[in-house]
């Protein structure tokens, strides 16, 4: 029942609750009476207007606690704030200002600190956070590889730094995972089983879900296509991430291309492809090549994973015009005919899949507090993150 609860929008009555789980209405009034004695769950009002005596309105209270979700980037951090039913209360962004694994954690630390501070949470609890990270979270679920877009090549316990600042579990899963987390829920992939998100920006990454589930393989690196020996001379970098695609190399390019009218090479991704779209020759042609480089990736997993569909996200991987090339070129690499799509959230996706670790651990926990005998796997996912409006429930 308390499940029920957690999956509402507003505040429902003791008949509804009983029509709902299909409870006997004596079951539901003792269930709400004890629910109420733990102060999980309170009165709100009464419901009038309809035939028969005015009906008690019960919700989940400010005692079930509150969720964070934080996305560290190397360019943003991003902080949300949910309650246990998952209705976003307040949100925070800056830039990242520092580098390595200690002063980004603590940069992240101060940044949540801060929106706990806003009135909205009214006296809340925090409970648990989810954090997105780029690298590739150990099987440990607390030490990250390969951190280089936020200064930080060698492993790196972020979970220790994080759950000793703020006294709460901790829940750490790569970026571009939890993008494909958020897609799941509230983006472009809610109706697909299996289906790979590719974020392209300064460098690449891949999230799998295959059959409802993440792949994380046997080490935490599943997805890291960046790492794909897309040549047969490849060699793995000895020092420093690898960069067959993305923002660095499409940069890089540019530069060293010397065919450039009198404003000389583009200083950014954006202008390259604002010149690329006005038809400038050499823009257009680099932006073929990172298309083609790209595409060798999807179709890639296309011949591995066979999704439904691929998604494309990032700084880079978002552009309409990528996307348009790379599904032409998957098409034709690919005899399984995987559509390849923008993604649904954009920058936001990491950010929704780090709040759906940590509701989907703080409703586990209530539930389990309470007796509740629902299976863990059935407890309430939400698929909505925005402002202000409670998150979907997902069956």
């Amino acid at each position: 029942m308390l499940a029920h609860l957690l999956a509402q929008r507003a505040a429902v009555t003791r008949p509804e609750i009983a029509k709902a789980c299909e409870l006997s209405r004596p079951t539901v009034l003792a269930a709400v009476e004890r629910l109420e004695q733990t102060g999980l769950v309170i009165a709100v009002g009464q419901r009038s207007g309809l035939p028969g005596r005015s009906a008690s309105l019960y919700e989940v209270s400010r005692e079930a606690g509150m969720v964070a979700g934080l996305d560290i980037g190397g360019s943003n951090l991003r902080v949300a704030l949910t309650d246990a039913r998952g209705v976003v209360l307040a949100e925070m962004q800056e830039p990242t200002t520092v580098t390595g694994g200690l002063a980004v954690a603590q940069q992240g630390v101060r940044l949540v600190r801060r929106v706990l501070q806003d009135p909205v949470t009214d006296g809340r609890r925090l409970s648990a956070i989810g954090v997105s990270i780029p690298g590739v979270v150990g099987p440990d679920g607390a030490t990250v590889h390969y951190a280089w877009n936020v200064g930080q090549p060698e492993p790196f316990d972020f979970h220790s730094v994080l759950a000793q600042a703020l006294e709460v579990p901790v829940l750490l899963d790569n970026n571009v995972n939890l993008a494909a987390l958020g897609e799941q829920r509230q983006g472009a992939a809610q109706d697909l089983s299996t289906f790979a998100v590719i974020a392209v920006g300064a460098g690449v990454g891949a999230g799998i879900v295959h059959q409802g589930q993440l792949l994380r393989g046997a080490h935490g690196g599943a997805g890291e296509v960046a790492f794909l020996p897309t040549s047969q001379d490849y060699r793995r970098p000895e020092a420093g991430a690898p960069d067959e695609a993305g923002g660095v190399i499409l940069l890089r390019t540019a530069q060293s291309r010397g065919i450039w009218d009198g404003s000389g090479a583009p200083a950014s991704v954006e202008e390259l492809f604002q010149r690329a779209a006005a038809g400038d020759r050499t823009a257009r042609e680099i932006v073929e090549e990172e298309s083609r480089r790209i595409a060798v990736i999807a179709a890639s997993i296309s011949a591995v994973v066979d999704p439904e569909a691929i998604l494309l996200t990032g700084g880079v991987g978002a552009n309409e015009m990528l996307v348009a090339q790379v599904a032409t070129l998957v098409e034709d690499f690919s005899p399984f005919s995987t559509p390849v799509l923008r993604s649904g959230l954009g920058a936001r996706a990491s950010l929704v899949g780090a709040l759906h670790l940590g509701v989907t651990f703080t409703q586990q926990a209530l539930l389990a507090q309470v007796g509740d005998s629902r299976p863990s796997s059935d407890a309430p996912l939400f698929t909505r993150a925005l402002p202000g409006e409670p998150l979907e429930v997902h069956r």
